[in-house]
């Protein structure tokens, strides 16, 4: 086993061309300074369905998102093709204001019996910025071996050439040093060179304090504060980031072997995937010499920073976790890309740097045509500049990471079937709709959402429980039904309720085709949840195939208790993310323990996670086990221990 180091930025996993040629570099150079922004963006809209290529693990992809998202639409997933039919030339068209652009469906002119459009809308999206979410997250989540150059001779060797693993007779061993290291001699010049040990040789290597470590995770996962843990740990504030970049390399190697592979190796016939975000403070403090002295601070104290996870309903196995923030990306980086491809006449779905909301391209001064005037430019430049003295990074919409999200878990699962839960947020729905639209349309994946009433307390939530458990066993009485089983009684419940309500309205097409439309009708689930109260269901795609028993069935199933309990589980042993805390004078919340950094926020989340799912127990059934052995993908329980050392 040797010895891993994290990724850096530097370091690619998606390899692409710019989409850009240089002619059209060119060309964009000449036309900047003499043409509007709009009139220099309208030469460029038919880029926004242009496919991104792009090569990952040896395989090439396409991502071409900016389509239909409405699975009932017939348009939905379709790419965009003209027609020659005056007046409606192609399947869709770009509605823009300012540099934000929709996508809407045109009417049907093509066969107009068929059934119609939908008139859906959808944003529109940048391709390469969704590419370089995907290479983000894949970054964040890799280690690489650590690589050394040796000098195994002196100058002037004659056999300067030879390696220890390429010509092993030119060289003697001379045994190892106090840290383990093997020490090879050159036979010719007599230079001794230490090779640095794997981990088999050396646990230890480059480590100080390394008996702390079990102690240290220990701490991470029960939500003690950084302060406390220095003090009960007798270490410093930079040993302790020091140690947590280290165990969370630790949890990566350790995840590459169990998680990866044995995913990879591992195939489900059908898989529940219950998705939620969670949202912190991130506290975004001015930089040393940047303070109150320094003049007017125009960024909020308090930044809304998300985390989107993913988990398996079932066996509450946690397959990804990724916090909504760029920590390698900077200003200059955005300023250079702006000032070469010119995206700041450009709409969103032409940018490298769309993820980046505002802070996506840098302002540049007007042009002789420009809409923009100069004292604009300067007001916008102010805004722009002063992110420089806060924390380093940018925060990424949530659209951007959930579509990376999704198409890395696309790629690990090997399933047949897909089912999806989540409550009623746009960015999840666009995402999901957008990276299974093939697995959607061949009815091999369905989306399901579970909303939550979340203004009830415990005892009300309680009580409604016990309320309608209740009405239920009175329900199956009335009906006859002969049963003690509670599920059986909800499944005849909902059965019951499904012969009258509809999750999408029939019509009938003059071609006679049968096409659905969505109507906002949730059902009620019959039995609530104990803690938090009463949910409502509903149904996104088309299982207008099935009958009130099977639909049934399916819908008994559908909750979020798994990406739920893991949120809690975050609140309650992540200190960095807990919830805010009430000020002594009742007067406001305080976000004192929420970290600076989203970097070390994204650490101990992986940590925890790994934790969470290869060494925290929970009953099922009449046994104990984790998520990792309730998903298959191994059979014994791991300790600290396995994951810091790899025994």
């Amino acid at each position: 086993m040797i010895y891993k180091e994290l990724v850096s930025s530097a370091h690619r996993f998606i390899e692409f061309e710019y989409p850009v040629s240089d002619d059209e570099l060119i060309l964009r150079e000449s036309e900047y300074e003499v043409l509007s922004p709009k009139k220099f963006n309208t030469k460029r809209t038919k880029e926004a369905f242009r496919p991104f290529r792009f090569s990952f693990q040896g395989k090439v992809y396409e991502l071409s998102l900016n389509k239909c998202t409405n699975p009932l639409c017939k348009n939905y997933g379709m790419p965009q093709e003209k027609f020659d039919i005056k007046g409606i030339p192609s399947r869709y068209r770009l509605n823009s204001k300012s540099n934000e652009s929709a996508i809407r469906c045109n009417e049907e002119k093509v066969d107009p019996k068929s059934p119609p459009t939908g008139n859906c809308t959808t944003r529109a999206l940048s391709n390469w910025s969704i590419a370089e979410e995907i290479d983000r997250l894949v970054r964040i989540n890799q280690v690489k071996p650590v690589e050394v150059d040796y000098e195994f001779h002196k100058d002037g060797c004659s056999v300067s050439m030879h390696t220890p693993k390429t010509a092993p007779k030119s060289f003697y061993k001379r045994g190892t040093n106090v840290a383990k290291s093997q020490k090879y001699q050159c036979k010719t010049c007599k230079k001794i060179t230490s090779v640095r040990p794997n981990k088999r040789q050396n646990v230890t290597f480059n480590q100080k304090k390394n008996e702390i470590l079990p102690r240290f995770a220990e701490l991470i996962v029960n939500k003690v504060p950084i302060n406390r843990s220095c003090e009960i740990l007798k270490i410093g504030k930079g040993t302790y980031y020091h140690k947590l970049e280290w165990l969370y390399r630790c949890c990566l190697e350790f995840l590459e072997t169990h998680e990866t592979k044995a995913l990879q190796k591992k195939e489900f016939p059908e898989l529940w995937i219950t998705t939620d975000k969670l949202h912190y403070a991130l506290n975004n403090v001015p930089k040393k010499g940047q303070g109150k002295s320094w003049g007017e601070v125009y960024e909020d104290r308090q930044m809304m920073t998300f985390l989107l996870a993913s988990a398996d309903k079932n066996s509450r196995y946690v397959f990804r976790s990724d916090i909504c923030y760029d920590w390698d990306v900077s200003l200059d980086d955005v300023i250079d890309h702006t000032h070469r491809f010119k995206d700041d006449h450009l709409a969103i779905y032409h940018q490298r740097f769309a993820r980046f909301g505002e802070y996506g391209t840098a302002p540049m001064k007007p042009t002789t045509n420009d809409t923009q005037s100069m004292a604009e430019y300067r007001e916008e430049l102010r805004h722009f500049e002063l992110r420089r003295n806060y924390v380093d990074g940018l925060h990424v919409s949530q659209t951007y990471t959930a579509i990376a999200h999704f198409w890395l878990i696309r790629q690990m699962l090997n399933t047949d079937r897909w089912r999806f839960i989540s409550d009623s947020d746009e960015s999840l729905k666009k995402s999901i709709f957008s990276v299974f639209n093939e697995e959607i349309r061949s009815k091999m994946a369905h989306y399901f959402l579970c909303m939550t009433v979340k203004n009830l307390t415990r005892g009300q939530a309680k009580s409604a429980y016990h309320s309608a458990i209740g009405s239920l066993k009175e329900w199956s009485e009335a009906k006859g039904y002969d049963s003690k089983n509670l599920e059986m009684m909800a499944i005849w419940y909902l059965e019951d309720q499904l012969k009258q309500h509809k999750f999408q309205e029939q019509h009938v097409a003059p071609n006679g085709e049968v096409y659905y439309t969505q109507l906002k009708n949730r059902i009620d689930h019959p039995i609530p949840s104990l803690d938090r109260g009463y949910r409502k269901l509903d149904v996104l795609t088309d299982l207008n195939h099935l009958n009130e028993n099977a639909l049934a069935k399916i819908l008994i199933n559908v909750n979020d208790n798994a990406v739920n309990a893991f949120f809690q589980t975050v609140r309650r042993r992540i200190s960095m993310l807990e919830r805010p805390l009430t000020t002594a004078r009742g007067d406001g919340k305080s976000y004192i323990y929420a970290n600076f950094n989203p970097k070390y926020a994204q650490m101990a989340i992986t940590i925890l996670r790994t934790y969470y799912n290869f060494c925290l127990t929970y009953k099922t059934g009449k046994k104990e086990q984790t998520p990792a052995q309730a998903l298959g993908i191994t059979d014994k329980k791991f300790e600290w221990y396995d994951i810091i050392y790899k025994r």
